[in-house]
């Protein structure tokens, strides 16, 4: 199946593993579409993308926002969301308002993503959600955002029956050296990632573009559907 001409939206698509998507979808000819929250970062796209792309400040946990992007466009071939906030909760202690963005923008945009985007597109057309390998190995003192990975792969696989022909798949990065991870980390990036790194099967870090080869993947076989590809190094073997 080729993107030439197909309409790719990408939610969190400003940077990293998104922004590397919406740049590989727009390699293979598709006409691309990209969100995201922070208004820098997506000057920053329209520059790498060029005045071909469409660039829209939306919040993925928004659905008036949501709703509205997908109203405005005449079809969508193929959607794909990345957005995904990590709030710690050490032995639960915050309170509800704290821990809810960790549900609302992956859980609840991944939902808000597919009910609007779905009537939009044809048989064959495709949705991926972005988990995360802790949807298997959980992030200590983060167990919401590690319950929001495996809520989106579990939402995946039902709406893969519930959706079809349209297919659903989630992609499951491991460590991947993105601009999420300079706010995370911080200075002690470089040393934290050099550790991970000895203890992969792969020995490196991943890069975003690997991710997005993964993703297109995801969209342009028209026979896989309802699964969760991972794409760690095989950091979970270890």
């Amino acid at each position: 199946m080729s993107l030439k001409n197909a309409t790719v939206v990408v939610l969190g698509g400003s940077s990293g593993i998104g922004l590397a998507t919406a740049q590989a979808a727009q390699a293979e000819g598709a006409e691309v579409i990209v969100t995201g929250r922070d208004e820098a970062r997506l000057k920053a796209a329209r520059a790498s993308l060029g005045p071909a792309a469409r660039t829209v400040k939306l919040d993925a946990g928004d659905e008036a926002g949501t709703r509205d992007l997908f109203a405005g466009l005449a079809k969508v071939d193929h959607v794909f969301i990345t957005a995904g906030t990590l709030v710690k909760d050490p032995r639960l202690a915050p309170d509800r308002a704290t821990l809810n963005p960790a549900l609302d923008v992956r859980f609840w945009g991944a939902a808000y993503a597919a009910k609007y985007a779905a009537p939009k597109m044809p048989a064959g057309g495709s949705i991926v959600f972005m988990s995360g390998t802790a949807a298997v190995r959980p992030i200590l003192g983060a167990a919401v955002a590690t319950a929001s990975c495996a809520a989106v792969e579990a939402f995946a696989r039902a709406l893969a029956v519930d959706l079809a022909p349209i297919r659903v798949n989630v992609i499951q990065p491991g460590f991947v050296d993105t601009p999420l991870l300079d706010g995370l980390l911080g200075n002690r990036k470089a040393d934290v990632l050099a550790s991970v790194a000895a203890k992969l099967p792969a020995k490196r870090i991943g890069r975003s573009e690997e991710v997005a080869e993964a993703v297109l993947f995801l969209m342009k076989n028209g026979y896989v559907t309802g699964v969760t590809l991972t794409i760690d190094g095989g950091g979970l073997l270890v």
